[in-house]
């Protein structure tokens, strides 16, 4: 869901892009020209003409050394001959919106300079065009000239400009926070500011009139080429601006406010077309290049002796303030050194998917040497959850002691107006009555770390009074490095957060699954119940007219075979009755009377009455009944359900190599006995496996049994509150789980495990 708010924000931010000032009336006329067909060269000769100071730098700009016949450009008329519209365009539209934002078109930043900037600016488009030139043909095919992918480069990073021009005191927080944290600028500036710097340059593109693959470049340089939409007109020449960036930056070629190296290098070479061997080429003879291009945009025209003057008359005004704060410097200096190898240190420990304890470790680690203290807590809340995880270290940064604490829900957030060190309070006595004991000194005091205004973590320790004193002149870099600490927690939570929803969506789809299945199968007891009752009621009494009547008839019979036929009457009515019988005893089985069994008496039985049923012939089964406790099952029901199993194994086997195995076990934290029964016999396949506790399923060819065996035996045992599980592959038998519920145990057996042979 978009934010109100932030949308709000953002329309005012572009509305004051509009105020900023526009490109000169001259170079809007000569882009309008150069870009219509019916324009003579006449027309845009005397066009640029009329503006001598633009003039001037086009021709400076044309200018290059190893350019053959560009050395011989002296004026705007046999430029447009030589080079064309395109390049006299391109150079145009350079300078001029140079001249509109260069570095002097307002006064310095802070943290943002203008000088460097454009120094990274000339450099990338310098680069761009020497890439273009390896290139060849093949720039010439995709419709790329040298001209274009200068001007491209150098208004790449066009937003960045307009942003200090438009939002200075935000955008110099965002220089600020990017040179101490050394990431992608963007990132902050949407997190300060509510928009990047290629959105902001897209508009103002737009709002000149710029060409739509300058505003392609503006807009999406810095993507992997697998990240461009597919319906923009200049691909390669975007791709180009985007290695040519990274090119630059890699030789840390003026500033760029880009710290981080995300895509590809040899990715973006291909997807240009070039070769590794191109692009070192290249860079062999980039800075030669610069130079002559800086001083025609007005970069670096001060001569050594203007250079020196300013530099002393610049002394002269700082000596004083820089004699007094020398020692101040030196020790912020060193502040400063320890802040950053301490982010550095917590950066390093860190993978891209570092769970929640293992951000609490590098964070407790670089705590305990950015403070300097002998043992500090450090805790994760994650929002909603009602318990912290708490990590203890001492004071070379190991762990002492890890544990989990309930917690209020949700956690007191609370702001120091002087900076980010606290004095523990009340907020958070559910913490220091677990760990104060184990903290230095007598008094306790924190460092809030905090997500969307709610506190989600923190860094507790023991200190004399005192303690935010001491801290206050560390004051932006420790907020600056909690923020840090703020934004890798808080993104390990959510990761944490999205594993276990992750878990419990499968946990309730597997639960879901096993209701449907249960829902289904209560759906079909019922309709077997249903039509037991309706077949008992309807056939009951034909069958008892049929037998009574086949009996009649065989007794008066005298030809053999029509009293055999009679006979055959009788016998499958009275089948028939059985079936509806045992229907019934399936649809409504009698209740359970449990009491307390022993577990190798019921086994005893159930094998015995099983043999009775299944000739074992040389069957060989073995029998082992662990130390397990009494169960509470229906003797009768329970020895039923077993039986059919054991029977089932044993018609299963071969008659003389077949071998059966139960087994018994007891498994005290469930508190339930475990019967394994084992045979070698055929297996079963998936679709018999699935089947198999279905009423009136049976695998076996006509004049199979009825299919109701393991689907009475199923009602049985959970019928005692136990379960049936079955394992089986065909060729290699079937195991069959039963789970019973154990007795409470007062006394265990101490004999060993019998074993029966049979």
């Amino acid at each position: 869901m978009p934010d109100p708010l932030r949308e709000k924000r953002v329309e005012l931010i572009l509305q004051q892009l509009e105020e900023l000032p526009t490109l000169p009336a001259v170079a809007m006329r000569v882009l309008a020209a150069t870009a219509s067909d019916d324009t003579s060269a006449k027309e845009v000769v005397e066009l640029i003409s009329s503006d001598p100071s633009l003039t001037t730098r086009i021709l400076q700009l044309l200018h290059r050394a190893d350019a053959g016949a560009r050395s011989d450009i002296t004026s705007v008329d046999r430029a447009v001959v030589l080079l064309g519209f395109e390049a006299v365009r391109c150079m145009t539209l350079a300078v001029s919106v140079f001249q509109t934002l260069g570095q002097g078109a307002r006064k310095k930043s802070v943290h943002f300079n203008r000088d460097e900037f454009w120094k990274h600016a000339v450099a990338t488009a310098c680069c761009a065009e020497l890439l273009a030139e390896q290139l060849g043909s093949a720039a010439r095919e995709s419709g790329i000239t040298t001209s274009d992918a200068f001007v491209c480069g150098l208004l790449h990073d066009l937003g960045k400009v307009a942003l200090d021009t438009a939002l200075p005191k935000s955008f110099d927080r965002v220089v600020e926070a990017t040179d101490l944290l050394r990431g992608n600028i963007a990132d902050l500036e949407r997190s300060i500011i509510g928009l990047d710097h290629m959105v902001v340059g897209k508009r103002m593109a737009e709002r000149w009139g710029l060409p739509v693959s300058l505003r392609e470049c503006i807009w999406l340089h810095g993507q992997t080429p697998a990240a461009l939409p597919a319906n923009i007109k200049s691909p390669k020449l975007v791709n180009l601006i985007t290695l040519s960036d990274m090119l630059v930056r890699e030789q840390h070629l003026g500033y760029s406010g880009n710290y981080t190296f995300n895509l590809s290098r040899a990715g973006l070479i291909e997807s240009v077309g070039l070769t590794a061997e191109a692009v070192d080429d290249v860079m062999q003879h980039l800075v030669a290049h610069i130079e002559p291009r800086a001083s025609a945009l007005g970069l670096g025209q001060i001569s050594t002796d203007e250079l020196y003057l300013h530099a002393l008359t610049q002394a002269n005004k700082e000596l004083g303030r820089m004699t007094m704060q020398m020692t101040a410097k030196n020790k912020r200096l060193t502040v400063r050194s320890r802040y950053f190898d301490a982010l550095s240190q917590f950066q390093s420990e860190l993978r891209a998917d570092a769970q929640p304890q293992a951000v609490l470790a590098a964070l407790g680690q670089t705590a305990i040497k950015v403070l300097d203290v002998t043992s500090a807590a450090v805790f994760s809340a994650i929002p909603g959850q009602g318990f912290a995880e708490v990590l203890l270290f001492d004071h070379q940064g190991d762990v002492f002691q890890h544990s989990v604490i309930e917690c209020p829900k949700p956690l007191p957030n609370i702001s120091g107006s002087d900076g980010p060190v606290l004095a523990a309070g009340a907020e958070l006595e559910w913490l220091l009555a677990n760990v104060s004991p184990r903290l230095a000194s007598n008094q306790r005091y924190w460092v809030n770390l905090e997500a969307d205004g709610q506190c989600i973590g923190g860094v507790v320790w023991g200190a004399a009074v005192g303690e935010s004193q001491r801290l206050s002149n560390q004051v932006e870099e420790l907020s600056a490095l909690a923020m840090g600490w703020g934004l890798t927690l808080r993104t390990a939570q959510i990761r944490e957060e999205s594993r276990a929803l992750s878990e419990q969506l499968a946990e309730a789809n597997r639960q879901l699954q096993s209701a449907q299945e249960e829902i289904q199968r209560g759906k079909t007891i019922i309709c077997v119940g249903e039509m037991a009752k309706g077949a008992a009621h309807e056939m009951n009494n034909p069958l008892a007219v049929i037998s009574g009547r086949s009996q009649l008839l065989a007794s008066q019979l005298t030809d053999p075979k029509q009293k055999h036929a009679a006979k055959q009457i009788f016998e499958q009515s009275h089948r028939l009755s059985e079936i509806i019988t045992e229907l019934m005893d399936f649809a409504q089985p009698v209740p359970p009377q449990v009491v307390e069994m022993d577990l190798a008496e019921l086994v005893e039985q159930a094998l015995h009455e099983a043999k009775l049923l299944a000739d074992p012939a040389d069957r060989s089964i073995e029998v082992t009944i662990a130390d397990v406790p009494p169960v509470i099952v229906d003797q009768k029901q329970v020895t039923a359900a077993l039986t059919e199993v054991i029977s089932n194994a044993i018609q299963a086997t071969d008659p003389a190599k077949g071998h059966v195995t139960i087994h018994t076990a007891y498994d005290s934290y469930s508190g339930r006995v475990v019967m394994s029964i084992n045979d070698n016999g055929c297996g079963m396949d998936e679709e018999t496996l699935k089947r198999a506790f279905d009423p009136f399923f049976s695998s076996k060819p006509a004049g199979r049994r009825r299919g109701m065996g393991l689907a009475k035996t199923l009602r049985w045992i959970e019928a005692s509150g136990g379960s049936i599980r079955l394992e089986s592959r065909v060729g290699l038998g079937t195991r069959t789980m039963i789970l019973l519920s154990a007795a409470p145990v007062s006394a265990r057996r101490e004999e060993m495990p019998e074993v029966v042979e049979g």
